[in-house]
């Protein structure tokens, strides 16, 4: 197997488990806070990053971690009032989004196609959660997608003059730090086999060892074929959402499913191009 082959099948197992985890932790919330599952879940992730850690890059990366602390708040409490698909297929628009907010926040060059994708994601959202009114859930998942999209235009301008391992590791510390106070307040942990399943799946496997495989095989492939594999996470949210809790799409919404995924490809190869 060539290493380009061998790239794109771990970046396609990336994109595998972050999909797992929508229903997964869908079915932790039910038991366990969000504020509480997300403090245990980067308090344990920060555990592995340890003996890599500087103090340089804090202040940075502590900023970004605001925004990925938002971006899981909204998640984890979205899930609680939408489906795990979803979930996973409007969390996907932070690709999408993340343009717009580069350019609001740091003046980043915006193309036409970046504005006809968005547009092309917000009809695809529609008909996928929206043609019969918008879910509770499905709008707390939307403003995920809008801090996750501002966490990526900061790392984009971040990482050009600190060390992207300690940003990583200074974001991860801010999402258990920001997350404890609340935890404490809400005091809802329950910690049985789906919850401790859960953890660890999210924690060792989704935040870890995921990033850190696409860090590594994003090296040995094209950005275009990284993009379009990665945008297999919503699709693989599906998935494992039918077949974990029964979940199911009309076919008007796989219509809004499979816009949203294109225009989070035609991005993707946008940026690369």
């Amino acid at each position: 197997m060539s290493r380009r082959l061998l790239a794109d099948f771990g970046l396609l197992i990336v994109a595998l488990i972050w999909g797992v985890t929508f229903p997964i932790v869908k079915v932790a919330v039910e038991v366990v806070s969000p504020f509480a599952f997300n403090a245990v879940r980067f308090a344990i992730a920060c555990l592995f990053f340890l003996p890599l850690i500087r103090t340089d890059g804090f202040a940075d990366g502590f900023k970004i971690g605001v925004a990925t602390f938002l971006g899981y708040t909204f998640q984890t409490f979205g899930l609680q009032y939408t489906t795990a698909t979803n979930a996973g297929f409007i969390t996907s628009l932070y690709v999408v989004l993340a343009p717009i907010i580069a350019f609001f926040l740091y003046g980043m060059s915006l193309k036409c196609l970046d504005v006809f994708a968005t547009f092309l994601a917000l009809i695809g959202m529609f008909l996928l959660t929206g043609y019969k009114g918008f879910n509770f859930g499905d709008l707390l998942v939307l403003a995920c997608a809008f801090a996750f999209a501002m966490e990526i235009a900061m790392i984009s301008y971040y990482s050009r003059r600190v060390n992207p391992t300690q940003l990583a590791f200074w974001q991860i510390f801010a999402v258990a730090i920001l997350s404890t106070p609340f935890a404490l307040i809400t005091d809802n942990f329950v910690l049985n086999r789906d919850v401790a399943m859960a953890l660890i799946i999210t924690a060792v496997f989704a935040t870890v060892i995921a990033k850190i495989m696409q860090n590594w095989f994003q090296r040995w492939t094209k950005p275009a074929d990284a993009s379009v594999i990665m945008s297999m996470e919503g699709v693989f949210s599906h998935v494992f959402a039918v077949f974990m809790l029964g979940e199911s799409l009309k076919a008007i919404q796989y219509v809004g499913a499979g816009l949203i995924v294109l225009a989070v490809i035609l991005v993707s190869l946008h940026e690369h191009v």
